[in-house]
């Protein structure tokens, strides 16, 4: 039977620019939770945005924020990465030097940003949402830096590439989203975030399942038996998960259906 239940949100469980969970993924989490099974979000978000998602389940589940930089458990942090201060400032001024790039400085209370252009901050304020701190110098923030975003409308996947070149060998760096791509402290990543929640829970992958669409999700799909690739995914996702599903309500219904096991 299995423990814990682990899921990319936008892109996986947020398909086709969804900015709501569907009722029955609320409701699926109910019915694990009834069971045994422990529903975890993986995500880039920060975990008040998260919480804001999930609400009517928010105190029920797990959370592996910031792309693992952070796992919240019952309101304690459970595993927390932040970055060197001189490295982080190092990754600002070279964001803040591109005029077409916006950056998120991500800490445990706020996501802070300095924007470039008003149409960020509305994005940001209204559609993000969440906790967000507008700043004029964004070097002034007190907070521990546990990742470092950059956003541009037109998109980013193309600069992977660029970026790892720079701090690849310093940080990991990965795209989560058409328009994001996110720096986290090198022991950051959503592997270590499952990894994270095995070890409090003495849960072995064998009893683990999650489900991914993007290169951000890779490290979290190794670290589990059962691991699902959305229809939506990227090719390397798809090669790297045992399974492919176009819904993961559709597989967890499966096992619910299943007792909490997951058969083929």
């Amino acid at each position: 039977m299995l423990k814990v239940i682990a899921s990319d949100i936008d892109g996986t469980l947020l398909q086709n620019g969804k900015r709501e969970l569907s009722f029955q993924i609320i409701e699926q989490i109910k019915q694990l939770k009834k069971m045994g099974i422990l529903f975890a979000a993986a995500s880039g978000r920060q975990y008040a945005t998260l919480r804001n998602l999930f609400e009517p389940v928010k105190d029920d589940i797990a959370y592996i924020c910031e792309n693992g930089a952070m796992v919240v458990y019952k309101g304690k942090i459970l595993h927390k990465d932040v970055f060197d201060r001189a490295l982080a400032e190092e990754m600002m001024h070279s964001i803040l030097n591109r005029e077409d790039m916006e950056i998120i400085v991500s800490g445990e209370k706020s996501y802070y940003i300095q924007p470039k252009r008003k149409e960020f901050a509305e994005y940001m304020l209204q559609t993000v949402k969440g906790k967000v701190t507008i700043v004029e110098d964004i070097f002034k923030v007190q907070e521990d830096i546990m990742k470092i975003s950059m956003y541009r409308e037109s998109g980013l996947e193309e600069m992977l590439l660029y970026w790892k070149n720079i701090f690849g060998s310093r940080a990991t760096v990965v795209t989560s989203g058409h328009a994001w791509l996110d720096m986290m402290p090198m022991t950051a990543d959503k592997g270590t975030g499952m990894r994270v929640l095995q070890k409090y829970f003495l849960v072995s992958p064998d009893f683990c399942a999650a489900f991914g669409d993007n290169l951000n999700d890779l490290e979290m799909l190794h670290e589990v038996t059962y691991s699902f690739a959305v229809g939506n995914a990227k090719k390397e996702v798809k090669e790297t998960a045992k399974y492919e599903t176009e819904r993961v309500e559709t597989v967890l219904e499966k096992i619910i259906q299943q007792g909490g096991s997951w058969n083929e």
